[in-house]
């Protein structure tokens, strides 16, 4: 799992000297905002891994002619993903064999394999804060070339809405949203497909996110027959209505606005669709909470991320284990439970199994909804007293530690603990003592330091951090190296010692 971005090309459709003109765009964007590159330092023979502001770079042995450059994070949160690397000089992108060009990008993109377009990049930002930034310089490219670049991963219309108001507030020339996120244009430019369903199969592969927005396009620009095919298709492959793929497909149909009596045809009785059981698709559309009023599903609301923010990986995990009892959010259409029981009985016979079924499963959706949101109400509120007080309560929040904040008890706790461990160490005359006496004596106390920081405890720290580490005196430097090799392979404490080594204040505070 991971959160990503990425960009694919047709080069042969573009120029050299269109694309160094966007080039030259990018850089205006990057020097707005406090980009990341991971550069390598070369002391004493040994590599040192090393966070600097992103920059335009030379590629080496090509002189001023062939520029690059490389962003691995931002230098204010120092948090860093994956490389995204964009040359100036644009053969580096011209491997691309296609005896017949196609005029649209999106058209390689629907391909069996996801098509023959050329990969400029794609690596995980794990939704670190740059992610959105990063998302402005790609949708500057695809704008630029809008037919011949094309953006996607883990993003979102508000995302690349935030992505584009902020590269607009730069650039001489404004840009457009990506067209995977912007669903009306999509469809646009997909009315090149001339088999309708085969565009509505197009429509959802290529969007990304708010699929109940590509949902409602459906009974705007197709025909009911063919929806009505799209779905029975897709439907066809579940055995059961209470699959989690054919609820979210029958969410999918509820989103379009499209009367539920067509919906039972399609799922019960159309030769072509799934044919499932009268009291399974009952059991189904209770789980849509198609009969819930809005304004009891809102009490879900509080636990949905904001959506101009980036995906995590933990909110990833976290949508997947709520798709396993609450699909149900997904759900955009309202259907009065007395309603949904009438249909249900005029199309599927008329008994009480389908009244019994609906209204026991709607008190029991009611009941968790309101528990549940009285609970997400407590912890917001709770997390809103947090941020007011100006307290740190994690070990990612204390890399931006000034005097002015308080450490809560826990994590100052952690602090005694660690360097009370750290000045008994110091104390005795182990082995380790020993080994790091000698580097001492022998001049090598800083390489040894570097080499632990990088290797034992995986940390890329910022210039900044360095320059003030290498400055300080012998038996700081030994205290530093203490530290670390008391307490490896624990990946909280990690997170304590980079917040350590990026704020000296707060080390001289509580370590030194």
């Amino acid at each position: 799992m991971g959160i990503y971005v990425g960009l694919d090309i047709i080069p042969q459709k573009i120029s050299q000297e269109e694309w160094q003109k966007v080039f030259e765009e990018t850089l205006q964007l990057i020097k707005a905002y406090p980009f990341a590159t991971q550069n390598v330092d070369n002391v004493d023979g040994f590599k040192r891994m090393v966070l600097d502001r992103t920059e335009e770079q030379f590629v080496e042995g090509y002189g001023p002619e062939e520029k690059y450059w490389k962003i691995n994070g931002d230098i204010e949160s120092k948090e860093t993903g994956e490389s995204f690397t964009l040359f100036s000089n644009f053969e580096r992108y011209s491997e691309f064999n296609e005896d017949k060009l196609k005029e649209d990008i999106l058209l390689y993109l629907t391909e069996e394999g996801g098509g023959r377009a050329r990969k400029v990049f794609y690596s995980k930002t794990q939704g670190k804060d740059y992610h959105t930034f990063l998302l402005g310089i790609a949708a500057l490219i695809e704008s630029r070339f809008p037919k011949y670049a094309c953006v996607y991963g883990d993003i979102s219309k508000e995302q690349a809405q935030k992505a584009v108001e902020w590269a607009n507030s730069i650039l001489e020339k404004p840009i457009s949203l990506p067209v995977r996120v912007n669903y009306s244009k999509l469809l646009e430019r997909l009315d090149v497909i001339k088999m309708e369903e085969k565009r509505i199969e197009a429509l959802y592969e290529l969007s990304i996110g708010a699929n109940e927005e590509v949902d409602a396009l459906l009974s705007q620009h197709f025909n009911v027959k063919t929806i009505q095919d799209y779905f029975a298709k897709h439907l066809q492959g579940f055995k059961s209505a209470t699959q989690l793929g054919a609820e979210l497909m029958i969410i999918r149909y509820l989103n379009t606005g499209l009367p539920l009596e067509n919906l039972i045809d399609i799922c019960c009785f159309d030769n072509n669709g799934p044919q499932f059981e009268p009291i399974e698709f009952g059991k189904a559309i209770c789980s849509t909470w198609v009969f819930v009023e809005p304004e009891v599903r809102g009490f879900m609301d509080t636990a949905k991320r904001p959506a101009d923010e980036p995906d995590s990986v933990e909110s990833q995990i976290g949508n997947m284990f709520l798709d396993l009892g609450y699909m149900g959010r997904r759900t955009m259409s309202y259907i009065p439970k007395e309603d949904v029981i009438g249909v249900l009985n005029g199309r599927l016979g008329d008994n009480n199994q389908f009244a019994e079924i609906i209204e026991a499963k709607y008190q029991d959706i009611v009941k968790i909804l309101k528990e549940k949101g009285r609970k997400l109400k407590e912890m917001e509120d709770d997390s809103h007293v947090k941020l007011e007080r100006d307290v740190i309560y994690t070990f990612d929040e204390l890399v931006y530690w000034i005097e002015q904040y308080e450490i809560s008890e826990s994590i100052m706790n952690i602090i005694k603990t660690v360097k009370e461990a750290v000045e008994e160490s110091l104390s005795k005359r182990s082995n380790l003592m020993q080994i790091i006496e000698e580097a001492e004596e022998q001049g090598q106390l800083i390489k040894v330091l570097s080499q632990i920081i990088q290797e034992h405890q995986n940390l890329v720290l910022t210039r900044e951090a360095w320059d003030w580490i290498e400055n300080e005196a012998t038996n700081v430097i030994k205290r530093m190296v203490v530290m670390l090799l008391t307490f490896e392979n624990n990946e909280e404490l990690r997170k304590l010692f980079r917040a350590y080594f990026e704020n000296k204040g707060l080390f001289n505070k509580y370590m030194k």
